[in-house]
Parts: structure tokens; C-alpha cells; sequence
């Protein structure tokens, strides 16, 4: 019997506040930079979305391999911050 490895792949549910405006926050969430950083690390960013009681929340829905997005935060997490995201305002969730 051969054994193999599956890798499963997670949706990540992040809910966060910025300190910019969405729009603001979007030029750096579709950036050619942004998308390259995720890349790296196989995650596909699936939806992003403002609040509409609160337009300093965001909604970022993501698909990566099981790990991927903690690898992720821990290469790029003071990048992210450095962009209007408060690290401090994560709320993070996962699904399979």
C-alpha cells in the first residue's frame, strides 16, 4: 500500500480595521506587489469587502494550503501593516 500525501486546502476568513480609506486600502491589496507576496505562498485571494455600518472594517476572504497564511504573516506581517491594516483587529477564521 503506498502512502501519499494530500494537502488540504483552507478558506480563511479575516475580518480587520483599517486606518486608511477602503479605497486607499485597495490600491495596496490589488497591487502587483500584494499579489506577488501572496503568490509565493500559493494563497488566492477569493473576495475583499468593506462594512456597511463600519467602513473602517474589511472582509478578506483567502484560499491557500493548510499553513500557507501563517508562513505568510510571519514573511510579510510588518509589511501589512506598514499598508493601514491594525494588526491588532484581526479576527481570523477557517473552513475546509
Amino acid at each position: 500500500m503506498s502512502q501519499f500525501c494530500m494537502t488540504i486546502n483552507l478558506t480563511t476568513v479575516f475580518t480587520f480595521e483599517i486606518g486608511s480609506t477602503f479605497d486607499e486600502w485597495l490600491k495596496f491589496f490589488d497591487s502587483k506587489e500584494s499579489s506577488e507576496r501572496l503568490s509565493e505562498f500559493d494563497i488566492k485571494p477569493l473576495y475583499r469587502g468593506q462594512s456597511k455600518k463600519n467602513p473602517q472594517k474589511v472582509i478578506v476572504i483567502h484560499q491557500a494550503p493548510e499553513g500557507n497564511m501563517q508562513k505568510f504573516f510571519e514573511a510579510h506581517g510588518s509589511w501589512i501593516a506598514t499598508h493601514g491594516v491594525n494588526i491588532s483587529t484581526i479576527e481570523v477564521s477557517d473552513w475546509i
